[in-house]
């Protein structure tokens, strides 16, 4: 009998940088899969936007927890896209699913990732033309 609250291919999965998977990419965020299984998509996003912000996207089924490993980057999010916050390296940003935010590098001296935990189904990118309220609560 399991307690986990997702399913496990073996005790522990340990994966190498080198044996990530490309993807899903949105403009000026590329990314890495790590691992990912019924209800948790794990993995490495780079920030490359640094002239200009990232394409607006949400992760509309999934919650995302962000921890910032190096660089700088400032998140636009808001109706408007009128909100916006800064995360620096040992920063955690914790997203709720269906939010729609970009992101763009203020750091332009080297590498800007974070580590990302997404839980729960489907999808876990989708790129939208602009900012506007929360995909969840507006269809609703």
């Amino acid at each position: 009998m399991s307690d986990s609250i997702f399913t496990f291919t073996e005790d522990i999965i340990y994966v190498r940088k080198e044996d990530m998977i490309d993807g899903p990419h949105t403009p000026g965020q590329p990314r890495q899969t790590a691992y990912e299984a019924e209800g948790i998509w794990t993995g490495v996003t780079t920030i490359t936007a640094i002239d200009a912000p990232s394409q607006w996207h949400h992760h509309k089924d999934h919650d995302s927890i962000m921890y910032m490993l190096n660089g700088e980057i400032r998140v636009d999010w808001g109706v408007e896209g009128e909100k916006s916050f800064t995360l620096k390296p040992g920063d955690f940003a914790f997203f709720r699913r269906g939010v729609i935010h970009r992101a763009q590098a203020l750091s332009t001296d080297g590498a800007c990732n974070f580590a990302v935990v997404r839980l729960g189904a489907g999808e876990t990118v989708e790129a939208v033309d602009g900012p506007g309220p929360n995909v969840i609560d507006a269809a609703h």
